[in-house]
């Protein structure tokens, strides 16, 4: 029997699991794939505390504040600047005010005398905010993992969950594919794009949809000291890391179902990104795309996260829904819910967040 049973070896998983080791709970991960071995790994990696709502921020700073904790080389402090329309920035502004996170508004010149290699359009401004990160996925969960093996999580990476077993008013234990049943005290969801399927074994459908995101490495043949950055007016993000810009537009596709394969993204989206390092930024060389980043985003239909307890259990935490900013978010949700778990505490910054709204059928 475990204190704390994960499921998902994403980043809200990995940071559950991180916080029940801290804890001193006996905590186990299972994912078939593996630490970061889903949607976490091909995140595009920016780390932002500008966002449009204050606890949106809040989190993110949380978040960052986890995240240089538990790793060393995943990560590489930028800022990030917003480059937009003074509309494009109202909210982002006023959700840094409400959480008293310091920032600067810069006019083309200032940016320009700053990082001269930006190219800003008459009409635009920027917003520059220092706590921001640079993150490479996969150097990431590498030290996470390390992380987790030094905490005494037991790691079940290779084990497929199954189904979920409850009698209506807690969970008894989660089934694997092997037959085994593994059990425990409290349970932590954190499946992704993957939750749905799972929670259909307890009778429940949730309403959520899913969307393939595209994201892009792409070689500039130099290392420019820029901050990461999005440029709003063209629906462009990107963040540096050594001689590559990693980014892309807002750009996806809705899927029927998660999408883990190795196809390459539609030409129109590579070729539209090449463009915009072009539009963006003053360069010498021609870009290049070295990776494409292709992983599946879970979406609520009013936009908000999935979080907090399965309807009619005070044992299991559900997350999902995290519509393309999990690895920002997901540090913060995941040690919120371990303490919520482990620790008794009611969060209620998370109660507009209940699966409840979400869930249309009832359990067997």
């Amino acid at each position: 029997m475990y204190d704390l049973v994960v499921i998902g070896g994403g980043v809200v998983g990995v940071f559950a699991a991180l916080r029940g080791a801290e804890l001193g709970a006996r905590t186990v991960l299972i994912d078939a794939r593996g630490i970061f071995g889903g949607s976490s790994s091909r995140s595009a990696g920016c780390f932002t505390v500008q966002l449009d709502t204050p606890l949106d921020a809040r989190l993110v700073l949380q978040s960052i504040e986890l995240v240089t904790r538990y790793s060393r080389r995943g990560w590489m402090r930028t800022g990030f600047l917003q480059i937009g329309r003074e509309s494009d920035l109202e909210d982002t502004i006023r959700s840094l005010r409400s959480e008293g996170i310091s920032y600067e508004t810069l006019s083309p010149e200032e940016i320009s005398e700053r990082w001269h290699w930006f190219r800003i359009d008459h009409g635009l401004f920027g917003l520059f905010t220092e706590p921001d990160l640079s993150s490479e996925p996969l150097i990431l969960g590498e030290e996470l993992r390390a992380r987790l093996v030094e905490g005494g999580v037991e790691l079940r990476e290779g084990d497929r969950v199954v189904s979920i077993e409850s009698n209506g008013h807690e969970v008894k234990g989660v089934r694997l594919a092997n037959s085994e049943t593994v059990h425990g005290v409290g349970y932590v969801v954190a499946t992704g794009a993957w939750t749905g399927e799972l929670l259909k074994t307890l009778g429940l459908s949730l309403d959520s949809f899913l969307i393939t995101y595209y994201a892009y490495s792409i070689d500039i043949g130099q290392e420019l000291k820029i901050p990461s950055f999005s440029n709003e007016a063209l629906h462009t993000y990107w963040r540096p890391w050594g001689r590559q810009l990693i980014g892309g537009r807002y750009d996806g596709a809705v899927a029927a179902e998660p999408d883990l394969s190795d196809t390459p993204p539609p030409t129109r989206s590579m070729k539209a990104a090449l463009k915009l390092i072009s539009r963006v930024l003053t360069i010498d060389t021609e870009p290049r795309i070295t990776q494409y980043l292709k992983g599946p985003c879970s979406f609520s239909p009013d936009g908000l996260p999935i979080f907090g307890f399965l309807p009619g259990h005070n044992d299991t935490i559900v997350t999902e829904g995290l519509g393309g900013y999990g690895l920002m978010r997901g540090p913060a949700l995941g040690k919120r819910a371990a303490d919520m778990l482990l620790l008794h505490k009611t969060d209620e910054d998370m109660l507009q967040f209940s699966p409840e709204r979400l869930l249309n059928s009832k359990l067997k």
